[in-house]
């Protein structure tokens, strides 16, 4: 009997410890790229953080920090040294450091099938390389028609070159579509859009539909150019590090979690670019439209740009970017050829 006794005591001993681990208050460091005003720190950056903390009764908080903090395009490097836990940006913003997960935007709104397929993993392994865990790779949208270019002015329906002489605010993500229309590029943070546009700095502003509303740019800018283009994924990353100290349960709710989000989002955002074509048209804002010709080229020269860019932005990670378009290529998922 008293055998038992201590063999039960042992094993309340032995237990206890990874009991306590598991209910172990955590405080996580959530960084930004964008404040509020941006549709994707609402719907996947904060929506992210309020389901953690309600999946664990509030025993892990997190806190949020944005740009004003770190600048949208600095915030790699911190998140890979562990000054911040989690990340939510888009690969634009970090291509300096790696452009494969550029290849997201060439491929189709899908996340589910990027899991089947192997890319979810690829882009989870690549990050992993710089020391941060992929935990959510959402779509904005159920679509390619996430992206349009707000104008001062209307493009001339007839010419195949409708931006041509005119600066438009865009990053070099948006390459295949402003150059080949004629246009130059000015890098600006969405902060400093309207301020550009009111100014004549730039004459228009390449960006997600969401976001004119919330930045006001229907007052300086009374133009949307079609046809609207392109699939617009955002990551939530985590530091490795941070990521492995977690017990085993709360790394597998944090993945849960992130998989649970990224089905939920394509659909909220439809459900908000609706809302937000609805609000701009009552602002006055018009549609204005290319020439078919044009518009077709642009829209196939898009995606082809998009994975030359994620192939040739940065020489270190060339060849595994290079390895990812030949995947999607043989899964049908990408051109034959980017020429």
């Amino acid at each position: 009997m008293k055998f038992r006794t201590a063999i039960a005591a042992a094993a309340v001993v032995a237990v206890a410890p990874s009991l306590a681990a598991a209910e172990k208050k955590i405080s996580l460091k959530y960084l930004t790229a964008w404040d509020d005003r941006v549709q994707g720190t609402k719907l996947i950056g904060y929506a992210f953080g309020k389901k953690v903390e309600a999946a664990t009764k509030g025993r892990i908080k997190v806190s949020y920090s944005g740009p004003e903090v770190v600048k949208s395009r600095q915030q790699f490097q911190p998140v890979s040294r562990g000054v911040f836990d989690l990340n939510l940006s888009v690969a634009p913003y970090y291509m300096g450091v790696t452009a494969v997960a550029l290849g997201a935007f060439a491929l189709h709104a899908d996340t589910e099938d990027w899991r089947k397929k192997g890319y979810w993993q690829y882009f989870d392994e690549e990050m992993q390389r710089f020391n941060q865990k992929m935990i959510v790779h959402a779509v904005g949208g159920s679509g390619a028609d996430v992206f349009h270019v707000m104008l001062k002015r209307p493009v001339d329906p007839k010419s195949l070159q409708p931006l041509k002489g005119r600066k438009i605010r865009a990053n070099a993500f948006y390459t295949p579509i402003v150059d080949p229309l004629g246009g130059s590029r000015v890098n600006l943070n969405g902060g400093e859009i309207y301020s550009a546009l009111q100014k004549g700095v730039v004459e228009g502003a390449a960006w997600p539909v969401q976001g004119a509303v919330d930045f006001k740019w229907y007052e300086v800018a009374k133009y949307m150019m079609r046809p609207r283009f392109g699939v617009s994924p955002y990551t939530v990353t985590m530091n490795m590090d941070r990521f492995k100290k977690l017990s085993k349960a709360d790394r597998e709710l944090m993945l849960r979690l992130g998989h649970e989000l990224e089905k939920e989002v394509p659909a909220r955002f439809d459900e908000g670019t609706n809302k937000e074509l609805k609000i701009l048209a009552e602002k006055g804002v018009k549609e204005t439209h290319l020439h078919p010709d044009v518009a077709a080229k642009m829209t196939a020269g898009f995606v082809k740009g998009v994975w030359n860019l994620a192939i040739t932005a940065n020489k270190k990670t060339s060849a595994r970017a290079r390895k990812l378009y030949e995947m999607a290529r043989d899964n049908g998922d990408a051109p034959k050829t980017l020429n």
